[in-house]
């Protein structure tokens, strides 16, 4: 379900273009396929919705941009004659210059969570690989990497009612932004194991941002466990790290 990002140059262009192209794959159908959900100077984060029958998307993406799929749904793409179907979990990444327009053929809302990045990244991949690697505890910030390129590592982080082990922490090394797509809760624990660090309850679409120091790989207070907290519902976090 992944689409590797091309070799080539990634193209930029000015904030004035950005915010209007923007502006027309948001309004180019429905004001209300498009909800931003969060933004700084980094990432845009958008939650994109269709109902049955409903068309829209974007003719010309102005940003490198994962599209995430959240449930199963079904879908003809950039005037396809032929429908398809797109499974829950699905990334698209999209290059500037891509399209993504589609109507959903399917019967039930279709939905994708989207991550623009608004600037280049941080960090060359030899400098990543160096921040992985001096970590303390493993970076598995999630339960399934679905995609990595150079600007990101997207994970799915999908835990059973009840599932988790506050015992094994996971890393911090990146910033790192998530979005909740259904109601959920979280019980982080400190790294050594010990309950208590944080009690998160959400709400489908709650999204955070977290800015990560290049000394969070030697200190273990960016380093947390997780269990669900909810013994009758799923956790579902997407969640992109910025490189």
């Amino acid at each position: 379900h992944v689409k590797e990002a091309p070799p080539h140059a990634l193209l930029w262009v000015s904030s004035a273009v950005y915010e209007r192209v923007t502006i027309d794959c948001v309004r180019s159908e429905s004001s209300d396929i498009m909800e931003i959900l969060f933004e700084n100077d980094r990432m845009k984060i958008s939650d994109f919705r269709l109902q049955p029958n409903e068309s829209g998307g974007c003719a010309i993406h102005v940003l490198p941009t994962v599209r995430w799929q959240v449930n199963d749904g079904r879908h003809t793409l950039n005037g396809a004659d032929t429908s398809t179907d797109v499974a829950d979990k699905t990334v698209f990444w999209m290059d500037v210059g891509d399209a993504f327009t589609v109507t959903n053929t399917g019967a039930s809302e279709y939905r994708q969570i989207c991550f623009e990045f608004k600037q280049q990244p941080k960090h060359t991949e030899e400098q990543v690989k160096a921040l992985l690697d001096a970590a303390i505890y493993p970076t598995d910030v999630g339960t399934a990497l679905l995609l990595e390129n150079r600007f990101c590592r997207v994970w799915d982080f999908n835990l059973a009612p009840g599932a988790g082990d506050e015992s094994k922490p996971h890393h911090h090394v990146l910033d790192y932004c998530f979005v909740y797509i259904a109601k959920g809760r979280l019980l982080g624990s400190h790294h050594d194991g010990t309950p208590g660090l944080f009690d998160s309850i959400n709400n489908d679409n709650d999204t955070q941002w977290f800015d990560i120091p290049d000394s969070a790989p030697t200190d273990p207070s960016y380093a947390h466990g997780g269990k669900n907290g909810y013994d009758d519902l799923p956790m579902r976090e997407y969640l992109v790290e910025l490189k």
